[in-house]
């Protein structure tokens, strides 16, 4: 009998570890790649449903904006104030409004509480802002105004005062003027706010291609029926003739921050329609019952603020 090689026992030997070895990575990659894919798997929630994915997952609901009053309900409020004003109870009308003009403010809305503002400023009646003053030694009206930063007319017209004289020891009718302007460009408005909030608004005229500087201004000067110097000759045109575009009252305002802009104001003006757009050389323009009522109610240094 032939001798085997030396190697054929052990080369069968070898193949039976190799086969092993192959054995065994080969259950150690198996577990693996189930471990991988049991890892990976979405685990089914509470109700027994597999997760969706967030990519697929349907938007969270928009939270709805705070509700305002309706058209409906804000004709109503504004004709219970109405009717709130015609039976003398313009407090109640003014709480009404301003609740209205706070939450969703109608042209209506805002012009109406204009109205009864201006009333319950006028009328010998309490409001925020008025209180009673004794008249002491050396008072005189002027004074008294500059005290309360309001006008000598609007003193006289919630006193029902016809002349200057008043006497020692007389009671007056105050109140305590935090009166400032502010004029949007873009609405072409006039807002007269006392202590920061709506009063009055009014319709105006600004500079035709936003010539209007959008800056803090205040009143540096204040004038009834006032002349128009003309700036192509610099002749200057009375009031009541009709080249004199300046209407029944100016108020010059000038700006700390900018002395450089000069020669503007707000005025009164004859040309109805051109109120509501851009339309002056600069100034703001206003309808003269309008300017004549606002010259009465602002003092001097009146804070004006321009914007865009």
């Amino acid at each position: 009998m032939a001798n085997r090689p030396i190697y054929a026992g052990t080369y069968q030997k070898r193949s039976r570890i190799k086969l092993i070895f192959f054995l065994i990575v080969l259950a150690h990659v198996v577990v693996g790649a189930w471990l991988f894919f049991k890892r990976d798997k979405p685990e089914a929630d509470a109700t027994g449903d597999a997760p969706v994915p967030e990519s697929l997952a349907p938007a969270p609901a928009t939270m709805a904006p705070a509700p305002v009053a309706s058209l409906p309900e804000t004709r109503a409020i504004i004709a219970d104030a109405r009717s709130a004003i015609d039976a003398g109870q313009l407090t109640d009308a003014q709480a009404k409004l301003k609740r209205i003009v706070a939450s969703h403010g109608t042209p209506e809305a805002i012009d109406l509480l204009g109205e009864v503002n201006l009333q319950l400023l006028k009328a010998p009646l309490m409001m925020p802002g008025k209180e009673y003053y004794v008249i002491q030694s050396g008072d005189y009206l002027q004074k008294i105004a500059k005290k309360y930063n309001i006008t000598v007319v609007l003193l006289k017209t919630m006193n029902g005062l016809e002349s200057d004289t008043i006497r020692l020891g007389d009671r007056l009718l105050v109140f305590n003027g935090d009166f400032s302007i502010h004029i949007s460009k873009s609405s072409n408005t006039l807002d007269l706010l006392f202590g920061g909030k709506l009063f009055k608004r009014y319709p105006v005229g600004t500079g035709k291609f936003g010539k209007t500087p959008a800056v803090e201004f205040s009143i540096v000067d204040k004038i009834v029926e006032p002349p128009w110097t003309r700036p192509s000759d610099n002749r200057q045109i009375e009031y009541g003739d009709p080249e004199n575009v300046l209407g029944s009252r100016w108020m010059a305002i000038k700006s700390a921050d900018h002395p450089e802009l000069t020669g503007f104001g707000i005025h009164g003006t004859w040309e109805r329609d051109s109120i509501g757009k851009q339309s002056s050389a600069g100034c703001i323009r206003m309808l003269n019952e309008n300017v004549e009522e606002l010259f009465d109610l602002v003092p001097r240094k009146t804070s004006v603020t321009i914007v865009e």
